[in-house]
């Protein structure tokens, strides 16, 4: 990660402090537990009425941010490539391959055949520093899953999450991307895949 300015990670608010690099030394480190901030901010069972959808919780910080989301009461959604890996979670899992976009295309319906409405969108799905392949789709593999298929799910639940705004006007539908450090990481795997049809323009703001 070295390739990248740390100076574009940096965080502001509350808990940037426990957030330094300097401090982060993996589990059990001085960064605050997801499940303290939802206490500090007083939303444990304050959510009963909101839907949240969040891509990759077969492991890592997608288990622990439905966990952690799920303390709040509201019904949350997981999708993973593995079922069987992702059972550990709490909520309910929906099955996609996310290189496949029949599959998030599917995986879209299926939702929507349980909820009606969708507060939040977390895209955590992702992977890194896989071997040279292709998508179903015949898109870079990291490009095809970090990317296409994270467009393409926002896509096909923009008016679920639009409607869902209207009828709760003191809540917007919010959308997230946490692998924002994984697209900086990909800009080199772009670069091998750029042709001379296709112009790329990458800003620091």
């Amino acid at each position: 990660m070295s390739m990248i300015s740390r100076a574009l990670f940096q965080l502001y608010g509350r808990y940037a402090e426990h957030n330094r690099w300097e401090l982060l030394n993996g589990p059990g480190d001085s960064r605050v537990q997801g499940s303290q901030i939802i206490e500090d901010e007083s939303l444990v069972n304050r959510w009963g009425d909101k839907v949240v959808l969040i891509t990759g919780v077969s492991s890592g910080i997608g288990v622990e941010t439905v966990r952690v989301l799920a303390s709040t009461g509201a019904t949350v959604f997981g999708t993973a490539r593995n079922l069987e890996k992702a059972k550990e979670a709490l909520g309910s899992l929906l099955d996609t391959g996310r290189t496949d976009l029949s599959s998030v295309r599917a995986c879209v319906k299926e939702f929507l055949k349980q909820s009606s409405k969708l507060n939040i969108l977390i895209n955590n799905a992702a992977v890194i520093n896989t071997p040279e392949s292709r998508t179903k789709d015949g898109f870079e593999l990291q490009f095809g899953t970090n990317h296409v298929s994270h467009f393409l799910l926002f896509y096909l639940l923009k008016e679920t999450l639009l409607e869902t705004a209207r009828s709760t006007p003191d809540f917007h539908s919010r959308v997230r991307f946490i692998a924002i450090a994984l697209f900086l990481l990909t800009i080199s795997t772009l670069k091998e895949t750029t042709t001379d049809g296709l112009l790329m323009d990458l800003a620091d703001g």
